[in-house]
């Protein structure tokens, strides 16, 4: 399954940051001190004699300059899928085409990219090594029914919680969701010792941060970061608070996991493979062999990429999923009538191990995806090492290619009236994710080398929830300001412009509460 006083330094750079971010201080402190020479400069540049002088130089000196001039790498928009497919899947074979633009992560931002995560890093050892990581001790499928006890627990409080909302009368089901989905990734980052007002609190912190991923841009691709800091000021010093908050939440809960001795029957969870992991020493000769443990800070970013991609993008999918089945009651009848005919009445749940032969939910699923895919866009940078071709010319190093996943998912020459909510077009033959000649049609987890690590997990829990939501309530459609929205408001995640609320049916006798 992708994303923050001019009092510098910021509390929570120095405390954990090495010996780069000093140096890159020293240089922002430079350069606000030569701020008023280049003024200057300026000034003197556009005075009339000296402004004509140098209108006479460059047009003696145009075949020299000519010679030496390169022209400045622009930004691509690619929106067809055969496009798309060349270059994030066929171009990033061998590790080619595999870096991303500048993060806007606070903890890359705050740390002068001391700090990277999953999403930041660039493509290299210390990427893989943190990848892996998380792809083969959390999020590998041997290791999934491991946290099946914690998803049992958010859906209990989930529809608890939506039982007790329907008395009185719409539901607010976006918050709920939202809620659910972070108490559950908390779990599995830091385990299940964490009460239910902390993890809240937490949950409302890392909204505020999401939020602030983009006023955070400004500073992720500043040409002169101390200036941009000081224009920006009151961006900066919230920025700042917020990761400070994270630290003083998030490094408890590490420390608490340091040492530990795990019973071999015990749930291991992110934070423990975190603190285990080593990583090459990028400061050493030769950081394949010199490895290093990840600083405090690395590891609250880290923990932070974890929670933020894993609730964000699968609430905000099941959001979308949910309500287009209370747009569209016949549908969620058939996804009802699927579920009843494979799960027993007095079954407590719609357990995991039937997931896989709910065949028109999986459509309805994919469907949703297809049409709002829970990140706008994919991001490339065209590298050194790249040879990147498009349309038969070479793009030019620094380029940044921006993928629209909606776009591409709509694309008229791969997909049957694409606008419309079709869950059909997924039973027609085993894959409509994918043309005949093997092209990929639809991305809503990115693509290639660097595409979403959680896209396994991601789905689980879309199934999960869904069957279990649809199973215990009938959502019906308010009215009003109260009815579902189906425009998008895209940033860095693809939210409803208007959250999600419904009137809620019990399907079942009773909710129990304990």
């Amino acid at each position: 399954m992708e994303s923050m006083e001019l009092n510098y330094p910021v509390p929570c750079v120095p405390k954990y940051g090495r010996r780069g971010s000093v140096y890159q201080d020293m240089a922002d402190l430079l350069l606000l001190i030569l701020l008023p020479l280049l003024l200057l400069f300026f000034i003197l540049l556009h005075a009339s004699p000296i402004k004509a002088l140098l209108t006479t130089a460059k047009l003696v000196l145009a075949p020299e300059l000519s010679t030496v001039w390169k022209p400045q790498p622009a930004s691509i928009f690619v929106t067809d899928h055969e496009t798309a497919h060349s270059l994030l899947v066929r171009g990033s074979a061998g590790g080619s085409f595999s870096n991303r633009p500048p993060s806007i992560s606070p903890s890359a931002i705050l740390s002068h990219r001391q700090y990277q995560n999953i999403t930041s890093a660039p493509y290299g050892e210390h990427w893989r090594a943190i990848r892996h990581n998380l792809t083969s001790e959390v999020l590998h499928p041997t290791q999934l029914h491991r946290h099946a006890s914690a998803r049992r627990r958010a859906l209990h409080g989930l529809v608890v919680d939506l039982a007790e909302q329907r008395k009185n009368g719409v539901v607010h089901a976006a918050e709920s969701i939202r809620y659910a989905m972070f108490g559950l990734v908390a779990n599995m980052c830091f385990g299940d010792n964490i009460n239910n007002n902390r993890v809240r609190a937490m949950a409302d912190a890392q909204s505020d941060l999401v939020k602030s991923l983009s006023t955070a841009r400004v500073f992720a691709h500043a040409k002169l970061p101390a200036l941009t800091r000081l224009i920006y000021r009151n961006r900066w010093k919230k920025l700042a608070a917020l990761r400070q908050q994270q630290e003083e939440t998030y490094l408890p809960l590490i420390n608490s996991r340091r040492g530990r001795h795990r019973r071999p029957s015990e749930t291991p969870v992110y934070v423990d493979t975190l603190i285990d992991l080593t990583v090459p020493d990028d400061h050493s000769q030769d950081p394949r062999r010199h490895r290093r443990r990840q600083s405090d800070g690395e590891l609250v970013g880290m923990c932070s990429e974890f929670l933020g991609a894993g609730t964000e993008t699968t609430a905000s999918a099941l959001q979308w999923i949910m309500a287009n089945l209370v747009k569209r009651p016949d549908i969620q009848e058939t996804v009802r009538k699927e579920i009843n005919a494979i799960v027993g009445a007095d079954a407590e749940e719609v357990s995991e191990v039937v997931l896989g032969k709910l065949e028109y939910l999986h459509a309805v699923i994919m469907e949703a995806l297809r049409l709002h895919p829970p990140t706008s866009f994919a991001f490339r940078q065209v590298m050194e090492e790249d040879h990147v071709v498009h349309n038969g010319q070479p793009i030019l190093v620094g380029t940044k290619v921006y993928f629209p996943l909606a776009a591409i998912a709509r694309d008229m020459t791969a997909w049957d009236n694409p606008d419309k909510f079709k869950p059909q077009r997924f039973l027609s033959y085993k894959d409509a994710s994918q043309g005949t000649d093997g092209t990929i049609k639809m991305m809503p987890f990115g693509g290639g080398r660097r595409m979403c690590p959680g896209r396994g997990v991601a789905m689980l829990h879309l199934s999960y929830f869904t069957a279990n939501l649809v199973r215990e309530f009938r959502w019906r459609e308010g009215e009003g300001e109260r009815a579902v929205d189906l425009r998008p408001h895209v940033e860095f995640f693809t939210v409803m412009k208007r959250p999600l609320r419904a009137h809620l049916e019990l399907e079942r006798t009773e909710i129990k509460t304990s």
